[in-house]
């Protein structure tokens, strides 16, 4: 608003690099409801800097919600065919619609999910795109499909696959982990079993990593997470008590370490039963719902601080971002809401 030169030179992908390179990790704005038609954004930081709600929500078409959060972009996908795909970038306000590859566009696939990012080696507003999709081709064995899209070129990679020898035949719900240039989601089946899909980004190789047998939980009592030296692992939660497990070399289990969320029990109303809802890859940081809300947990200094008092059970997207606060007409009286609405009527109505 002051000078078009000022815009001009903040607006350039290249200074954006440079400005998170020297800011280091970017802060924890919000997270996102994925199973909300509406994109509905939760914001959690404190005035000045709070974002407001209506800024980062935007309508979704019937059958489509949010499977992944990262880098300051958003990743939705539509359920029934044909089936597409928006990355979002919330901050800039810019969209990407995908169209979904021929050969996994059809009724055999029983289920999908993605995940997006920016490449670490990236210039600009470069990003990258993952599908996962599946289906049953005999009991017990399922088929994972998996391919990878580039922004940069605007094609699909070529489509790879691998064939599962256990018996899980659903891909989870959950939002993807970026483990070192993997990306990793959690497969199940009711009867509680799982195994960890990894996908590699320079390969685009799948591989799978069975957990230990004697982990057994509900699917919200477990959630991949980083080791404290970048490798694969996992949390296992029972009660207010939790089970970091990490990958040794030749796919072994070793017990990391155990945790203890005894300091919840007093905030918590008498929950003895939290559930993981969302993982913050930037801060390290589990998402746990409880009856009273919803509680961020870091991991390495185990301290922990309520975010919100949602206490329906959704899954979240955390979504980090450097963002510049009090730049809105509606940053009190939530005017923003109303601004955004008018803008969304406008877009609508043309």
């Amino acid at each position: 608003l002051v000078s078009k030169r000022w815009y001009s030179l903040v607006a350039d992908p290249q200074f954006q690099r440079r400005f998170r390179d020297h800011h280091g990790k970017p802060p924890l704005l919000g997270f996102f409801l994925q199973e909300s038609p509406s994109s509905a954004f939760v914001p959690i930081l404190d005035r000045p800097d709070r974002i407001p709600r209506g800024r980062f929500s935007m309508p979704l078409s019937e059958g489509t919600h949010i499977v992944d959060c990262r880098h300051g972009l958003v990743l939705s996908l539509s359920r029934s065919p044909p089936h597409r795909l928006l990355v979002w970038d919330p901050v800039a306000r810019e969209q990407r619609r995908l169209v979904f590859p021929p050969e996994l566009d059809n009724d055999q696939m029983l289920r999908f999910n993605g995940a997006v990012l920016r490449p670490a080696r990236s210039q600009g507003s470069h990003f990258q795109v993952a599908l996962i999709a599946h289906y049953k081709v005999g009991n017990p064995c399922t088929r994972v499909f998996a391919c990878l899209y580039s922004s940069e070129t605007g094609i699909w990679s070529k489509i790879n696959s691998l064939q599962l020898q256990s018996s899980i035949s659903l891909l989870g719900p959950g939002p993807s982990t970026l483990i070192g240039n993997s990306l990793c989601w959690l497969l199940w089946e009711p009867s509680d079993n799982y195994v960890i899909l990894e996908f590699d980004l320079d390969t685009q190789s799948l591989t799978e990593t069975e957990l230990p047998p004697q982990v057994e939980a509900p699917l919200l009592k477990l959630r991949i997470v980083p080791t404290e030296d970048g490798g694969l692992g996992f949390i296992h939660l029972s009660g207010l008590h939790g089970q970091l497990w990490k990958r040794e070399p030749g796919s072994v289990w070793v017990l990391d370490r155990a945790i203890e969320f005894e300091e919840l029990r007093s905030v918590c109303k008498g929950d003895r039963y939290p559930r993981v809802v969302g993982f913050s890859e930037d801060s390290n940081a589990i998402l746990l719902q409880t009856n009273s809300g919803v509680f961020m947990v870091y991991l390495r200094s185990m301290e922990f601080k309520k975010i919100s008092n949602m206490g329906v059970i959704r899954l979240r997207c955390p979504f980090a971002c450097f963002y510049p606060a009090g730049t809105g007409i509606g940053d009190v009286h939530g005017g923003d809401d109303v601004l955004e609405y008018v803008k969304w009527l406008f877009v609508e109505t043309c």
